[in-house]
């Protein structure tokens, strides 16, 4: 069953470093991708929780500035990753 939760968070950020360096000496939980704690998961610094509520991943955004003169590298890319819808 899916279900919802309302948090207001302390502390927030984009920045990968300052959230594992706070996860680490324990101001809370994060979010992400597994792979991005591996070392700490794997020397038992952070340990995984609420694994069965994982949200279903959203996919990929790309946003660029409109459609028109494009970049050639720019429109190469997009065509690309439309592939992948």
């Amino acid at each position: 069953k899916e279900f919802s939760v309302a948090v207001a968070p302390e502390i927030t950020t984009n920045d990968m470093t300052l959230m594992i360096r706070l996860a680490v000496a324990g101001a809370g939980i994060t979010f992400a991708m597994e792979r991005s704690f591996r070392p700490w998961l794997d020397r038992g610094e952070l340990v995984p929780i609420l694994e069965s509520y994982c949200p279903r991943f959203a996919g990929f955004y790309l946003y660029y500035p409109g459609r028109r003169n494009l970049a050639p590298k720019l429109r190469a890319l997009v065509d690309h990753l439309q592939r992948f819808r």
